[in-house]
This record gives C-alpha cells, sequence and structure tokens, in this order.
C-alpha cells in the first residue's frame, strides 16, 4: 500500500434517495442544464432525481419487463420544451417517454426548472402536488438481443443503440417534434462479439461521429459515409493493431471542447501539441485506459480534402477509412476491469470506475518539449483516489455532473455521480487537499500516480 498527498480529496456528498430494491447501472444528468439526473435501475424503472436535494422527483415504470441498462435525456436549446427520456432494457427494447410543461408554466413562459420543486414533484398554483406526468410515448423494437447502452447525438437527430446481439442500430425522429415518428435509418453489424459502448462525437463540419466498443477487444468509428448510408471508416486496435485493448472495451469518452489557454509568453508553433481532431478514450477489462488519436497523414496533391469543411460538400471527394492510433496509456490504478469513464467538458479531467470498487480522477499535465522548437509533450497523472466507494459491491458507471445543492461553492462547480451493484447512487464532492494530508492507495504505486506511461 502506497502512502502519499493527492492533488483532490473526493468526499461522501450524498445518496440519492430512496434508493432501488436492486442493482443500479446508470446515471445520466440532464444535458439542458436542468438539475435532473436518471438513474436506470435492474427493478425496470428509471429514477428521475433532484440535483438539488438528491431526492426522487418521478418515477418511469411500466415500459419494460427487464432491467433497464442504460439511459439518454434528449438534447435541447428551449428551456420550455418537453423533456424526452430514452430507456435500453434487457428486453431488447427501447421506451421513449416524454413529460410535458404544465399549462400554468406555459403561460407563464417559466423555463422547466422553475416548474421542478425542491422537495421533489412540482406543485400547482394552489399548492397541491402535481401528478408524475411523464407519459411512455413509444416502444423502438429490432435488437434480438439486451440492448447494453443507448445515446442521443449532440444535436439529437439521431438514436443510437447497441446491443448483445452484435448490432448497433440508429434511429432518426423523421417527424415533426412530438409526433413520435421514428425511422431506423441503418443497422450496423461488423463487430463480432457484443457491443458494451457507444458514444457520440459533436460534428466537426463533417457529420457527428459514433464510436463503439466491443467484446470482440475493439472500436469502430462510424458516420454517414454517403446520403443516407452509414458505414465503419476506422477500426481502433484488432489482431494487426499494436498497442490495442487484449479485452472487453467496457466504456468510451471523447474530448470535450474545452477553452485551453496557453501558458503567459508561450506561442504555439509547427508541432505544437493543439488537436485538430478531438481524440478519443477507451477503458477495457485488461485494467487499462487507453488515449486515440487520428494518425495524421499528408493530403494528396491538388485534391480537395473531404474533412474541409469551407468546401461544398458536394465538391468534396468520399471520405477514405482513417487510421487511429493509440498514442498514450494512463497510469496504472485499476485491478480490475474499468466498466466506466468520463472526460469532464469544464476541467478537462477524466473518472473512472469499475469491478474494483475505486473512483479514479486523471489530469493530462505538461511534462515539456522533447527538443528544442519541437512537439510539447503531456503525460496523464493521478490526482485523486478514493477506494470501496460503494463497500463490497462493484461500480457500473461514473459521471461528472453539475453541482447545484445548497452546500456549492460557486456555480458550475462539479461534482462525481457513482452509480452502484447496490442500488444506489452516490454523489461525491471534490476538494483540494487538506496540505499535509495523506491517502493510502492499495495496488498503486506512488510513482506510478504521477508518471504516465509513454513508451506506446
Amino acid at each position: 500500500m502506497a502512502k502519499g498527498t493527492l492533488p483532490l480529496q473526493i468526499s461522501p456528498l450524498s445518496e440519492f434517495k430512496p434508493t432501488a430494491s436492486s442493482r443500479a447501472w446508470v446515471s445520466i444528468p440532464n444535458p439542458n442544464n436542468l438539475p435532473l439526473i436518471a438513474t436506470g435501475t435492474s427493478d425496470k424503472t428509471v429514477r428521475v432525481y433532484s440535483l438539488k436535494n438528491f431526492t426522487l422527483h418521478s418515477t418511469l415504470e411500466g415500459g419494460h419487463t427487464r432491467s433497464v441498462r442504460s439511459v439518454a435525456w434528449k438534447p435541447s436549446t428551449n428551456p420550455n420544451a418537453a423533456l424526452n427520456i430514452a430507456s435500453g432494457s434487457f428486453d431488447a427494447s427501447i421506451g421513449l417517454w416524454r413529460r410535458q410543461p404544465d399549462d400554468a408554466t406555459r403561460e407563464s413562459g417559466q423555463a422547466l426548472e422553475k416548474e421542478i420543486a425542491a422537495g421533489g414533484l412540482p406543485e400547482h398554483s394552489d399548492g397541491s402536488e402535481a401528478e408524475d406526468d411523464w407519459g411512455f410515448m413509444l416502444v423502438l423494437e429490432g435488437h434480438d438481443s439486451e440492448v447494453k447502452n443507448i445515446a442521443y447525438s449532440p444535436s439529437g437527430q439521431f438514436l443510437a443503440s447497441c446491443s448483445r446481439d452484435k448490432s448497433i442500430w440508429i434511429w432518426e425522429e423523421v417527424g415533426a417534434e412530438g409526433d413520435d415518428d421514428w425511422e431506423t435509418i441503418a443497422v450496423l453489424q461488423e463487430h463480432t462479439a457484443d457491443v458494451k459502448s457507444i458514444c457520440w462525437r459533436v460534428d466537426d463540419g463533417n457529420g457527428e461521429v459514433l464510436a463503439s466498443a466491443s467484446y470482440d477487444d475493439t472500436i469502430r468509428l462510424w458516420k454517414e459515409v454517403e446520403e443516407g448510408e452509414w458505414g465503419c471508416f476506422a477500426e481502433l486496435g484488432g489482431e494487426d493493431s499494436i498497442n490495442e485493448h487484449t479485452s472487453t472495451v467496457w466504456s468510451l469518452a471523447w474530448e470535450p471542447t474545452i477553452d485551453t489557454k496557453l501558458d503567459e509568453g508561450e506561442e504555439e508553433t509547427e508541432g505544437s501539441d493543439s488537436q485538430s481532431t478531438l481524440r478519443l478514450i477507451s477503458s477495457s477489462a485488461d485494467c487499462t485506459i487507453r488515449v486515440w488519436s487520428l494518425a495524421q497523414s499528408e493530403p494528396q496533391p491538388n485534391k480537395p480534402s473531404y474533412f474541409n469543411s469551407s468546401i461544398p460538400s458536394t465538391m468534396r471527394p468520399a471520405p477514405a477509412d482513417e487510421k487511429w492510433v493509440c498514442v498514450d496509456k494512463f497510469p496504472a490504478a485499476h485491478d480490475f476491469p474499468i466498466y466506466s469513464i468520463d472526460w469532464s467538458k469544464k476541467t478537462g479531467r477524466v473518472v473512472s470506475t469499475g469491478g474494483d470498487g475505486k473512483v479514479v480522477i486523471y489530469e493530462e499535465t505538461t511534462k515539456g518539449r522533447s527538443s528544442v522548437g519541437g512537439k510539447i509533450e503531456k503525460g496523464w497523472a493521478i490526482i485523486g483516489v478514493l477506494e470501496n466507494a460503494h463497500g463490497p459491491y462493484e461500480i457500473n458507471h461514473v459521471t461528472w455532473c453539475t453541482r447545484y445543492d445548497a452546500g456549492r461553492t460557486k456555480d458550475g462547480e462539479e461534482m462525481i455521480v457513482t452509480t452502484g451493484d447496490d442500488g444506489i447512487a452516490r454523489a461525491w464532492a471534490i476538494t483540494e487537499s487538506t496540505e499535509g494530508a495523506e491517502v493510502s492507495v492499495e495496488g498503486i504505486k506512488l510513482e506510478d500516480m504521477t508518471t504516465a506511461e509513454s513508451n506506446i
């Protein structure tokens, strides 16, 4: 057991109550700046909790006959829009749920956030408690086995699902908002085993990209390669790959767009660390977290690039397959499969968890230039560790989440939410370590906490 001082402390903040009666799989914060988080559970329900006081806001039940393994909120920029949740279940179906603002909210023009009472369900103007107004709108069917993960694209245009049946389905809402008219636009079947996780990348001017992770130890990247035709344009890992994962890939996270400023006096030069394409991180049953990046290639002379968004799409050549390579590996911290990772959109920090019950926070640090005028080298360091976060139980999911509770010290402050086999979703506060305080971390060498492996 190593002892040392790490920059961050992970402290218990609250449990979300009441807890589920059986295993809880995942907790997803609302992406539209509402103080809500949705938890999928083995009791066939989705529980929506308030982030203001960690209590139950509403329960979505009656739509599934088996565990709800995955949950996704539909993105929206309209504060008065209906709330939409998709739920993926082991019963091989996807449920679509909607909750409309009440009439008083519509008439007053209040945002739905104002309608959410601190004590749980909203109240009518006469003080009586409103009913749980979630409606089960539609079932999307097509998978032959358990749905493992679902995700709305950042634009909200597409909903993707992946399954134990080795396939990925992409769905599109083709009618007007609220018409519940959906169409299957792609069924992707190139993985050779269960597809465990999917994750969308924001549109960089060339369309939204979907990443998928599988029991076949590989990651694939998908996009609309032609009008109405989706295909795989990159495979990360596989028999011909060096430094690939050697076991099931459980979780993925795209690099968020963060406003990072150079140090005072530092100038970007050719060969600097600026990223033209967002990186991807993956976690695996091989107990590693790997960083993947697009391998740069020379453009063909006198030929426009498909990825030059300034050129009309009709004048660009068809996209060629891309080569993605593993460029870094996080310092070792876990002893069992790493089930979940998340990349903070606010700080750029990464959090991981898994079968060993640990919660680990990492930060990318600058190590300097390899030569005068050369590329700035970076590496990942462990800056916070919590062991036995759910006692003896495995942790299935971890996410960064904005704090809305009364104890927050500033607007936009982040916390961590973990979801475990004990049926509990737990919130954790992140604070700077007290000077001189020591932490004990079993199974991690102290020197490995601050030095990422660079020999990829």
